[in-house]
């Protein structure tokens, strides 16, 4: 089977998923020079978007890396107000869903290691806009998307994780929060996941060993209730 059956295969299946809404996806217009990350979260309550006044933000924040291992902390969650509202220790891109911009999907990339400065850089090459009361986030990127070309083959893994927040506020009170890993326990606020790049391989809740649970935030729409993150290898 080619990478564009396989990608097809993919668009076909999450459009499934969300029945009874309607998937849409742009066509498949970038060639996959690099691996290919497909992302899967689903909730436990409808995802909060702009029918309910500001959406709440959902992010996939990613570390690339040249190791095959890496042992640095990863991308965490923003615990408490501060720093850039949204995300933690390394990262060097992320990926927001945000029904209020068109596309709703894009791709930033950092620009230091404060987290405090970012670009964007594009669209995912296949998403889902989820429709009103879905509880589903999926898109596809290809590596090729968040580095040079040129690079591609030097990267051999990638710290990801979901994040989903009420807001960003660098200050104040009342924030509510889910990552991977049981919020309730400290020992896995965080727990980022390592995916190798150079291998194809499924990751989800019920393979890696901080199983992500339910209500470990009070609230549905931010409460992570299974990911998924599949690699397909150049």
């Amino acid at each position: 089977m080619s990478k564009l059956q396989t990608h097809l295969l993919f668009a076909a299946a999450l459009g499934l998923a969300l029945l009874p809404g309607c998937a849409k996806y742009p066509d498949v217009a970038t060639p996959s020079t690099g691996a290919r990350i497909q992302f899967r979260m689903r909730t436990d309550g409808p995802l909060r978007g702009a029918e309910s006044g500001l959406p709440y933000v959902y992010i996939v924040a990613i570390n690339l890396s040249t190791d095959v291992a890496p042992t640095g902390e990863g991308p965490i969650p923003v615990v408490a107000p501060g720093g850039n509202g949204f995300v933690a220790g390394e990262a060097t891109h992320y990926v927001i869903w945000n029904p209020l911009t068109s596309p709703q999907f894009q791709i930033f990339r950092f620009r230091d290691q404060t987290l405090n400065e970012w670009t964007l850089i594009g669209t995912p090459v296949n998403f889902v806009n989820p429709d009103p009361g879905a509880n589903i986030l999926a898109f596809e990127l290809d590596v090729s998307q968040l580095v040079p070309a040129s690079d591609v083959s030097l990267y051999k893994s990638a710290q990801i994780n979901f994040l989903t927040m009420n807001n960003t506020n660098t200050s104040g009170g009342g924030r509510l929060w889910d990552a991977l890993g049981d919020g309730r326990v400290i020992t896995q606020v965080n727990s980022p996941v390592t995916v190798r790049l150079d291998v194809d391989r499924i990751y989800n809740n019920s393979t890696e060993p901080n199983t992500e649970p339910t209500g470990d935030v009070s609230d549905p729409a931010l409460d992570i209730a299974d990911w998924t993150v599949e690699v397909q290898a150049p």
